[in-house]
């Protein structure tokens, strides 16, 4: 059965404090997935169904030694997925589970749920700024009922900022500056220069800084499921490595049918040590995320009541938006051809 999630690509699958030697479940590109950790601090990730009668591995248990126990009927296995026996019986079934190529690096544990042998690790974009000490950031995951291409649209078309963040991130600027758009393979980035704008909320708090500002904003998706926005706002003319600077990742996972895990980071490199001021920028990142949520699982509604597919308006700021939906749709399509490279 053919998936409508590209799997040939990294999503974010867990951060690393997320995992332990609990078990964690979650679905990924409608495959559920069990992660944890091996007795040498190792994270793996296996299908969270038992090959004997497809009891969720999740809701088992993992000995001292890294052994994973079913706890349906007793199937244990090692470190490498293999069925090591059942408990309590003299039986040895020939039997394996999945597991899936993993990435931990900078507090991020990347999963790649497609075919093992085109996992590249090259691929992974720059974030080494999540753990570089001249950094600080918040981080977490948010779960949204809407499906992954609304999430990436949304983050493609800034515009909406002006409209849906009115009170923290958003104003008229915004939706009133256009955006260089490049393509490079299947990533796509944009970038808005806005020049002597008043001071949207937010940055008028996290910065204390007056009207007129420059504030800058180069997005960057790497499809299938990772976008990072890089941030700066000055007092109007201050030079490029001056200024306010901030960063913030998303790892936009597909779950289970039109459902995804909004996963973020949002960092910055000023007043690192200022816990009041990285306090508020999580509160504000999670109610601007909240207000995106709410825009989505409305759109969500839309879109899955409209089976006959009402044509759709496109304007100029929809470009990178359009270009994401063109990358995403190759992607799936080399996929579905056998995963031969285009």
């Amino acid at each position: 059965m053919l998936s409508s999630h590209v799997r040939n690509g990294w999503y974010l699958g867990a951060w690393s404090d997320e995992i332990g030697r609990a078990l964690t479940g979650r679905w990924i590109t409608d495959i559920p997935v069990c992660f944890y950790r091996l007795p040498d601090g190792s994270v793996t990730a296996v299908e969270d169904r038992c090959p004997h009668r497809k009891y969720p591995l999740s809701l088992g248990h993992l000995d001292d030694q890294g052994t994973l126990q079913c706890d349906y009927h007793g199937y244990r296995f090692d470190g490498q997925g293999v069925c090591v026996g059942v408990a309590e019986q003299a039986d040895r079934p020939k039997a394996a589970l999945r597991r899936f190529p993993l990435v931990e690096k900078d507090g991020v544990i990347w999963i790649w749920p497609g075919d093992p042998d085109q996992a590249d690790a090259n691929l992974l974009p720059d974030t080494s700024w999540l753990t570089d000490p001249r950094w600080t950031h918040v981080h977490g995951v948010v779960p949204l009922k809407a499906r992954h291409l609304l999430l990436v649209e949304n983050l493609l078309d800034l515009t909406h900022e002006t409209f849906l963040h009115p009170t923290s991130i958003g104003n008229a600027a915004v939706a009133a500056t256009p955006i260089d758009v490049t393509v490079d393979g299947d990533r796509v980035g944009f970038s808005r220069r806005m020049v002597g704008i008043e001071a949207p909320p937010f940055y008028e708090k996290s910065c204390g800084l007056t009207s007129p500002v420059d504030r800058w904003q180069d997005g960057e998706f790497h499809p299938p499921g990772i976008f990072i926005l890089h941030i700066r706002v000055a007092a109007t003319g201050t030079e490029e490595p001056e200024g306010f600077h901030m960063k913030v990742l998303y790892g936009m996972t597909p779950g289970r049918g039109n459902e995804t895990h909004d996963f973020y980071a949002l960092a910055r490199d000023y007043l690192i040590d200022d816990e009041d001021l990285t306090e508020f920028q999580h509160k504000q990142q999670l109610a601007v995320m909240q207000e995106d949520v709410d825009a989505l699982e409305a759109q969500e509604l839309m879109y899955a009541t409209d089976p006959g597919g009402t044509v759709e308006s496109s304007i100029r700021s929809d470009l990178a938006a359009l270009r994401g939906r063109r990358a995403l749709a190759k992607m799936l399509a080399r996929e579905q051809r056998g995963n031969v490279p285009a």
